[in-house]
């Protein structure tokens, strides 16, 4: 299970207003304690204007790629962000997230993702937005799976998201995002699954128990990835469960290493 940090991003208001003052300290040490906590990637967004963000993503970039140990995960709907935040980075393995099926985004992403050798996430979205069916969003993710595939990106560098609907609007939603991410995985050999977790809960109350529960059930229905706080020490700690109760520990050794360590909640 792959975890991509996500806290520095720019819809925080902490994160949105140390770019503003480039509170060099402050952003450091957010990329330095999600790494400690487990990151294997690290999320950046500077979304804010899409002028400011053209000049905030690379600078954020050439300042955290040098800090952490982990690649980098470049987060942006803003094109010429991404280009410019790619011509500085250093690290080699990178991922970019995100892009839809939307020939614009298929066109401007995949041949930097292509150039790059990146992971790139896919969200199963269109013209029309976010279907509401799992049938609906598999027409979606069979032409993200085409557009890379004609980009000559290997299977295994796509992610798809199946996208999380706040069950706050819509309390089906839950159940389709799993049984689309269990028929990804069988239509679609190869391709791996990634989500923004804590969509789910958006506008319900006592919202880190939907999310941890939720991710439970994620990894049981064979998610890959997750884009989450790892500072979260309970929502860590159900991961690190939830990975030995379904075989994706050998041994149990990374639960027992946790419960060693202290990352485990009681």
């Amino acid at each position: 299970m792959l975890i991509v940090a996500e806290r520095i991003n720019a819809t925080r208001k902490p994160i949105r207003e140390a770019l503003e003052r480039k509170d060099v300290a402050f952003l450091l040490e957010e990329a330095k304690k999600q790494e400690a906590a487990g990151a294997h990637f690290l999320d950046v967004n500077a979304g804010t204007e899409a002028e400011k963000e053209i000049e905030n993503l690379p600078w954020l970039v050439e300042l955290l790629q040098d800090a952490v140990s982990i690649p980098l995960c470049l987060d942006t709907a803003n094109d010429e962000a991404l280009a410019r935040a790619l011509r500085v980075y250093r690290k080699g393995e990178v991922m970019i997230n995100s892009f839809t099926a939307e020939v614009q985004r298929i066109e401007a992403v995949l041949p930097l993702a292509q150039e790059h050798k990146a992971y790139v996430v896919g969200l199963a979205m269109g013209d029309g937005g976010i279907p509401e069916t799992v049938a609906d969003r598999l027409k979606l993710v069979e032409r993200l799976v085409r557009a890379t595939e004609d980009y000559g990106i290997p299977r295994e560098r796509l992610f798809i998201d199946p996208l999380v609907v706040p069950i706050g609007t819509d309390q089906r939603q839950g159940r389709v995002f799993l049984e689309t991410l269990r028929a990804v995985q069988q239509e679609f050999p190869g391709v791996r699954t990634i989500c923004g977790l804590s969509n789910i809960s958006f506008g319900m109350p006592n919202r880190r128990l939907l999310n941890r529960t939720f991710l439970a059930l994620c990894i049981g229905y064979g998610l890959d990835a997750a884009i989450v706080d790892p500072l979260d020490q309970e929502l860590m700690a159900v991961l690190f469960a939830a990975l030995a109760l379904t075989g994706q520990d050998e041994f149990c050794m990374n639960y027992i290493a946790a419960h060693r360590s202290g990352k485990l909640c009681s």
